[in-house]
């Protein structure tokens, strides 16, 4: 999973995209409503590649995300400070949960349906930080705990159990705010991209899962001169 993990900085950091900000408080918002909406996302193959794809309903779209014994990532290059723009919002769907009830150690049951990523990538990987944001089938919303490859990612159920999966769910976090309660520090370098994933590599199982309205904002208004790119 390190090495995975550094796969994903890697190729975030050898062609990062600097984005013009605009006034007001979405930096950047994904409907997936245009047919070209994917072209714009990269593809980070980990571990066998789960199909991402794009499904269009009239004028609206989504991604669909189907792992069989897979894990693999898609990801947007988008450079900005977290502290100008914290709030990460999404909405999302569980399919199918991969089959964790053979799985044993953390490392068996580090498997989800849905993850998003928001990396904060650094040119040593030792120093790279991930927050991870995953819908669990088995661990209590609001925990948070580190990754069981490594320190540097820190994870954050923000949903949990079958309750509500077969249906769209939205979802606000303050990823600054998660940043510092995560890791006991304010962020010392920008994100640089944010990302999507489902897999099942570690259960060989197959999980399902479905991403849609993914925006990165401010909550209150900034013009462009507050904003300083790095």
């Amino acid at each position: 999973m390190i090495k995975r993990v550094s796969l994903v900085v890697v190729a975030v950091l050898s062609s990062a995209v600097f984005l013009s900000f605009a006034t007001g408080v979405v930096l950047k918002q994904f409907t997936f409503n245009e047919n070209d909406a994917l072209d714009q996302w990269s593809k980070m193959v980990l571990n066998g590649a789960v199909d991402y794809e794009l499904i269009k309903q009239g004028r609206a779209g989504y991604v669909q995300a189907i792992s069989d014994k897979a894990c693999s990532a898609i990801y947007y290059k988008m450079p900005y400070k977290v502290k100008d723009y914290p709030l990460l919002g999404w909405k999302w769907k569980v399919v199918a949960f991969p089959d964790i009830s053979k799985a044993r150690t953390p490392k068996e049951k580090d498997d989800y349906a849905a993850r998003v990523y928001v990396i904060f990538p650094h040119l040593s990987f030792t120093f790279s930080k991930f927050i991870e944001y995953v819908w669990a089938e088995d661990i209590p919303a609001g925990t948070i705990f580190d990754s069981p490859y490594g320190k540097n990612v820190k994870m954050i159920v923000v949903r949990s159990g079958r309750t509500n999966s077969g249906e769209w769910v939205s979802e606000s976090r303050n990823v600054y705010e998660d940043y510092v309660k995560a890791f006991g520090t304010e962020p010392k370098k920008d994100a640089a991209a944010i990302a999507i994933m489902c897999d099942a590599d570690s259960t060989k199982t197959m999980a399902e899962s479905l991403f849609d309205d993914i925006a990165v904002s401010a909550p209150e208004t900034r013009s462009i001169e507050e904003v300083k790119q790095i």
